[in-house]
């Protein structure tokens, strides 16, 4: 068990379910899930492990996190696949960052993008081996509500949600606008 994997354990305990992906290039990326009333979040949390590995250098990495009900164990590949690529560099995303996958994020969404946040009031930052490890917090968007980030900024795509109420953790919701 790895120093990210102990770190979950340490917060949530065991994890309900796990998943491997493997990349051609040999890069092992874990997906943990822990359901809605393991963590305090009132969702069920998807951590990856392996994206340290990749992203970022010796001195900063992240891994990344979603919080989302109901549970949606098809949304495995797509975390993995963030994991390995973060917003198409090796750099560590910025927060407000995004990255668009060719395919729906989950089976029964239409979302195909990420936005990237801050996530350390739910995961805070650890170090491993004098590296530092930043938890992103992953938030699903649909075409139309990555659009108006991307023509407004995030601050503003936030200030949408707020005003009319969007649950973005919630699997099932359908696009904003």
């Amino acid at each position: 068990m790895g120093p990210i994997e102990q770190y979950y354990r340490s917060l949530y305990g065991e994890p309900e379910r796990q998943a491997k992906f493997v990349s051609p290039e040999g890069v092992t990326i874990e997906i943990f899930k822990w359901g809605e009333e393991q963590t305090d979040e009132g969702v069920a949390m998807y951590c990856t492990s392996g994206a340290s590995s990749v992203l970022g250098d010796n001195r900063i990495s992240c891994e990344f996190f979603i919080g989302i009900a109901p549970p949606v164990d098809g949304i495995a590949p797509a975390l993995a696949e963030v994991a390995l690529h973060g917003n198409g560099s090796i750099q560590v995303p910025s927060y407000g960052d995004s990255i668009t996958l060719t395919y729906d994020l989950w089976p029964g969404t239409k979302a195909r993008s990420f936005l990237f946040t801050d996530g350390e009031e739910i995961i805070p930052t650890v170090s491993v081996d004098q590296k530092k490890i930043k938890f992103i917090q992953l938030v699903p968007l649909y075409d139309s509500e990555l659009q108006f980030k991307r023509s407004h900024s995030e601050a503003a795509l936030w200030q949408k949600f707020e005003e009319l109420m969007v649950p973005y953790w919630d699997s099932a919701r359908e696009k904003a606008f």
